[in-house]
């Protein structure tokens, strides 16, 4: 075949041609992200019900949601947490679950609900999560003038808001920190009781006013119109206009019963920038969309903001972009790097300076083509696949240096003609067929299981394992078609061999020579002594500290406070001004800004639960240096100024968290009652808690949270006395204490509500100062009928302490604690179970503890099958079982050199290192399978040669394609060591442990495979 492809060069090139251009439509097609397109297996069913308290959210709501949504396909657990007024439960599905299907399903059962949830609360939102849920970037909208916010939200929802979703890429666009237009009625408690006018009368009076006829069809003789009755409220001046009767039959003027303004809405939450109050608007983007293109259009559209809205100040902030922009900058850069590095090897090893030139067509030629199999298997340009790319960068110069030396031998045995140089590239390529084809096999022979394995792991393995796949069939393409016609084509009426081997390959070969023979003639020691050491260095992983993440530095920081006490929004956001205030004093904002999301949020896609005495800060540093200083400063502030509070200091959480980050965590302990469908008593529960950490490093729960209540206990013997109804001090209670929503004016899609105005002043003195009127009193003094009476004489309250929130899984509810310190798993395990026995408690355990098991457990099997299918692959090679043998048994020594790189530089064994691991066993066994390969046709191309011979030739022969390949790969992924930023942090334990194998690797092959194979074939002539 070869021989007939490479007498028309013109069909061969102009193949190759058509291929890149199709390559290069690929590349502009294909969608940029910052990782993966990955569906994170979990859906969100948020809940709002107002003025309910957690008990009745759990009862009401979560109970019997929990109950209907357990039957969902590839449901794994579902957890919740019911709040004050609000509460979510959150879904865990099996990965590679279709996520779009178990959407529809869950909203088709939240249906099915609805009629057994209560009737007032809105319909549950059900929000799916995946990476198009990560802002890519945020938007604060500040106004310049104060007092100005109404204005400032009407513009941000009604204009900015359209303009950006319009914008080609964007998939969301959300806010938080609006005010909202509002009328408030407050009613003059004296003259409506003189007048003998109750708070219903006049709730209905405006009701009634707001209600509209719609459209009716009227006849007029031979026409026919549609006629439309419209409400008379349009805002509050026709409120002001609304007439109340009195029981006299006196017509009465609404706004002498009460006060009518014009206002704005009770805020649940603040947003602030930099400590002025101000908007946030958040940017999603579409999960095909190429974000650089979004980023620049979207900018242009901000600069455009800037000049049309003067009375608005605009600024972006953690944006997202950068991130890829750095990955992706980082990639090409150590691309260009790696084959410069590559190249000088090449320029060093090799005398004649038109073999590199040749790899340097190659080499851009199988990167490009290999977008072309992005596009057809659907992968994105990322960090994860241009990763792979990286490493096949490599693994090409690999194939281009193996046909090249076979080529220039195949050309020693012949005379120096234009015949004998294509009969030369024919054999030399033709030779080298099966084992590169046999490299790549078991090269992705590694990484095809790993897509099978469960989690985020097999997900991102995707990508990898398709990039490799890619480059690896492109380079095999290119360096079986492409090169060896470039080759004949440059040398072509050439009678002198190309110069080949410099002083410097030959004094490493000279080397080489004789520190093989020494070990040779040592085998009986050497081959168990490099047996143990691959025995000690697959133990020397257990001393590794095995972790999901790498460790990532970052600039911005993230606090989380609770303040735990009974705060209003007011108090939470001076408080939150304060800390704030101590961040500019620290670093005067040069370069620097903060972030404040207080209270309650409004975006649409809020995943965790947010409370009216909760605060979100993000800061944003410098550095890395600055953000440790300002972290320990923070922490001693906050524990100062506020010593109740709770805070929680973390790195803010970007794109890779959605992915990486531990839902769950290392181990919970629940505590449940034997009957779990209502919470432990406080004061038991803390017994049992306390007793734990006395032992043991503890986190509570959110489920152990408590905090200050008031109960009302009714006055029934007040109320018989005076014949005050039950419902009379329940309407009352609620339109006295209760946001009482009257109505609401609805224009052209605005919301306009009308609601009874509660005032500043406390409960207690709202209690006291509030009259109630007796229901049709039975008196012997007609006089007694007309008293009023404070609303105190029926209603007492009392302060206690309750949960906060209540948790609660498959199984009812609970309440955990979390163990800190990994070490201590089994006896904290002993311990939780002997406590709850004795106390009469059921206990179950749960977190990532257990998934990281199940997940090594997987690992273990994975890798079991890899090897076996390499085992199997190289069988059908080599036609023998003992010869693959001897490239599994390399595998420990690449293990080895892998742990120990990745012990002295300090970083840990997680996700991206057992990838590394994992492309390590793909390479080391390619310069093991050359060296048995090059043995086995020395044995049957050259008669009567011995075995000694024949691998001793044969490690002359691959001397250089080993070296060289080791070389370059090393160097192709040296650059990545020495990136900063996230994406590097991300990619160093990955290059790190190929490195590490790869070095042990080379002497493997050089020296480790040639003692194995005289060990199995030493009775061979």
């Amino acid at each position: 075949m070869l021989n007939f492809l490479f007498k028309r060069p013109i069909a061969v090139g102009m193949s190759f041609l058509v291929v890149l251009v199709f390559s290069v439509l690929a590349v502009l097609k294909l969608p940029v992200s910052l990782l993966p397109s990955i569906d994170v297996p979990q859906i969100i069913v948020k809940v709002n019900l107002p003025n309910a308290s957690p008990a009745e959210i759990e009862k009401s709501i979560l109970r019997p949601m929990r109950e209907a949504l357990l039957t969902a396909s590839n449901l794994q657990d579902i957890s919740s947490q019911a709040n004050s007024e609000n509460g979510q439960a959150v879904l865990f599905f099996a990965y590679k679950t279709n996520m779009e299907l178990a959407y529809i399903e869950i909203n088709e059962k939240i249906d099915q609900l609805i009629n057994r949830l209560p009737k007032n609360m809105p319909r549950p939102q059900v929000i799916r999560i995946n990476m198009s849920d990560v802002p890519v970037v945020r938007v604060q909208v500040v106004p310049k003038e104060k007092n100005k916010m109404i204005e400032t939200s009407e513009l941000a929802e009604k204009v900015i808001k359209k303009r950006l979703e319009a914008l080609s890429g964007v998939s969301l666009v959300d806010l938080n920190g609006m005010q909202r237009k509002a009328i408030f009625i407050q009613p003059d408690a004296i003259k409506m009781q003189a007048l003998g006018i109750s708070e219903r009368v006049l709730i209905e009076a405006i009701s009634q006013n707001n209600q509209e006829l719609g459209s009716i069809s009227v006849k007029d003789g031979q026409y026919r119109y549609f006629m439309q009755l419209k409400s008379t409220l349009q805002n509050a001046d026709n409120v002001r206009k609304i007439a109340i009767t009195s029981p006299k039959g006196t017509i009465i003027p609404l706004t002498e019963l009460a006060e009518i303004k014009d206002t704005i809405q009770r805020p649940q939450g603040y947003h602030f920038y930099n400590n002025t109050e101000s908007l946030v608007i958040t940017l999603h983007k579409q999960e095909k969309a190429q974000m650089p293109e979004l980023m620049r259009i979207f900018n242009e559209n901000i600069e455009i903001f800037k000049q049309e809205y003067p009375q608005v100040s605009f600024y972006v902030t953690q944006n997202q972009s950068v991130l890829l922009d750095a990955g992706i900058g980082n990639l090409k850069n150590d691309l260009l790097f790696g084959g410069f590095f590559a190249f000088l090897m090449l320029f060093i090893f090799i005398g004649n300076y038109k073999i590199p030139f040749l790899i340097g067509i190659i080499l851009p030629s199988s990167l490009v083509m290999s977008f072309l199999v992005f596009f057809v298997f659907g992968v994105s340009v990322n960090i994860i696949s241009l990763s792979g790319l990286a490493l096949g960068l490599g693994m090409t110069i690999d194939n281009a240096i193996i046909i090249f030396d076979n080529i220039g031998k195949k050309r020693l045995e012949r005379e120096f003609n234009n015949e004998n140089l294509f009969w030369s590239c024919v054999e030399g390529t033709s030779e080298m067929i099966a084992p590169l084809v046999s490299s790549a096999l078991t090269t992705q022979a590694v990484f095809v299981p790993l897509v099978f394995l469960g989690g985020i792991s097999g997900a991102l393995a995707y990508d990898q394992a398709v990039a490799v796949g890619a480059i690896l069939l492109t380079s095999l393409l290119v360096s079986f078609f492409l090169l060896p016609l470039l080759y004949l084509l440059i040398f072509k009426n050439s009678y002198t061999l190309p110069r080949e081997d410099n002083r410097l390959y030959l004094f490493f070969l000279k080397t080489y020579k004789k520190l093989f023979y020494w070990i040779f003639l040592r085998k009986k020691i050497f081959l168990p002594t490099l047996f143990l050491l691959g025995f000690l260095g697959m133990m020397l992983g257990f001393l590794l500290e095995v972790e999901g993440l790498p460790k990532i530095e970052r600039q911005e920081l993230l606090l989380k406070i609770r303040w735990n006490e009974a705060l209003n929004i007011s108090e939470n956001s001076i408080r939150t001004k304060k800390i704030s205030t101590f961040f500019e004093k620290e670093y005067n904002q040069i370069n620097n800004f903060s972030e404040s999301e207080v209270g309650i949020q409004q975006f649409l896609l809020q995943q965790t639960p947010s409370l009216l005495q909760e605060t979100e800060l993000y800061f944003f540093c410098k550095n890395e240096k600055q953000k440790e200083a300002f972290s320990k400063k923070l922490d001693k502030f906050i524990r100062q100024n506020y010593p109740n509070a709770s805070a929680q200091i973390t790195d803010a959480p970007n794109a890779f968290d959605l992915i990486f980050r531990q839902q769950k965590n290392y181990l919970d302990a629940k505590f449940k009652n034997q009957n779990a469908s209502t919470p432990i008593e406080i004061s038991k529960i803390q017994a049992q808690t306390a007793q734990i950490a006395q032992n043991f490093e503890i986190k509570n729960g959110e489920g152990l949270a408590q905090e200050t209540q008031v109960r009302l206990l009714p006055n029934y013997e007040a109320m018989t006395r005076y014949n005050v109804s039950p419902q009379q001090i329940i309407e009352k209670v609620q339109n006295l204490l209760g946001n009482t929503e009257i109505t609401q004016i609805k224009k052209f899609g605005e919301i306009l509500p009308i609601q009874l105005y509660e005032g500043n002043t406390s409960f207690q003195e709202k209690l006291q100062n509030t009259f109630i009127s007796a229901n049709n009193p039975v008196f012997a003094n007609p006089a007694d009928s007309l008293a009023v009476y404070p609303l105190s004489e029926f209603v007492k309250y009392e302060f206690f302490t309750d949960y906060r929130s209540l948790t609660a899984d498959k199984t009812g509810i609970f309440h955990s604690i979390s163990l800190q310190n990994k070490e201590e798993t089994n006896e904290f395990i002993t311990k939780s179970t002997e406590l709850a026995l004795k106390n009469n408690l059921k206990v179950d355990f749960s977190g990532q503890y257990f998934e990281n098991s199940k997940n090594i457990q997987q690992l273990l099997l994975i890798l079991l099958i890899s090897v076996a299918l390499l085992y199997f692959i190289l069988a059908i090679e080599f036609e023998n079982f003992k010869m693959p043998l001897i490239v599994v048994f390399t595998l420990p020594l690449g293990f080895m050199g892998s742990f120990l790189l990745l012990y002295f530089t300090g970083q840990t064994l997680n996700i991206m290192a057992a990838m590394g691991l994992t492309v390590m066993l793909g390479i080391i066994d390619n310069e093991s399978i050359l060296k048995i390969d090059t043995i086995n046709r020395l044995r049957k191309n050259i008669p009567n040669i011995s075995v000694d011979e024949a691998i001793s030739k044969a490690g002359e022969i691959t001397f250089k394609p080993i070296l060289m390949t080791s070389l370059t790969n090393i160097l192709a992924l040296l650059p990545f060591l020495f990136d900063t930023g996230l994406g590097a942090d991300l990619q160093k334990p990955f290059v790190i442990a190929i490195i590490g194998g790869l070095s042990i690797g080379t002497f493997t092959a050089l020296f480790f495979v040639p003692l194995m194979y005289k060990h199995f074939f030493r009775n061979l002539a």
